[in-house]
């Protein structure tokens, strides 16, 4: 293999690293650190900034590779319409997903008192449509479209 190829092959591997750090730290944050840092009182506020530095790192990773990987393919002879119009839905689904926790970093919540959040539960559509919740779930699209686009590429290369 060429320098070229190692490079891709550790790009390639630092974006789904990075993205599943992203997408499955999304799950343990909704999961396990919201609701810790929501019973504590200022405790679990800690812990959730500790986890926002790890998702920076990854973030940052994601789109220096991203971008790399992405000139690759679409100088490559092989990336066809198909690709590249995957390609922008994952783009414009993960900025959108940028978008998203921006506002959740800013909109930092204030802490509630247990009558508070026994006052108005969050269920149904409320609670899916909270803005960590469509970051997570986005993020699963996104991880889809990425498949979707190896398949593709690969496709054409037969």
């Amino acid at each position: 293999m060429d320098v070229t190829a190692v490079v891709l092959v550790v790009a390639q591997w630092l974006h789904t690293l990075a993205a599943a750090f992203w997408v499955g730290g999304g799950v343990v944050y909704l999961l396990v650190i919201r609701p810790v840092a929501r019973r504590a009182e200022g405790g679990g506020r800690t812990l959730a900034d500790e986890f926002r530095g790890l998702v920076d790192i990854a973030v940052i990773t994601m789109v220096i590779t991203g971008v790399v990987l992405a000139f690759d393919r679409l100088t490559s002879q092989h990336a066809g319409v198909g690709y590249a119009a995957v390609l922008g839905a994952k783009l414009a689904l993960t900025l959108w997903m940028f978008w998203l926790a921006g506002v959740i970093r800013r909109r930092r919540p204030r802490p509630a008192t247990a009558s508070q959040a026994a006052a108005s539960p969050r269920t149904g559509w409320r609670q899916l449509m909270d803005s960590a919740n469509q970051v997570v779930i986005i993020g699963v699209v996104v991880f889809l479209l990425s498949t979707v686009m190896q398949a593709v590429f690969e496709r054409a290369l037969q």
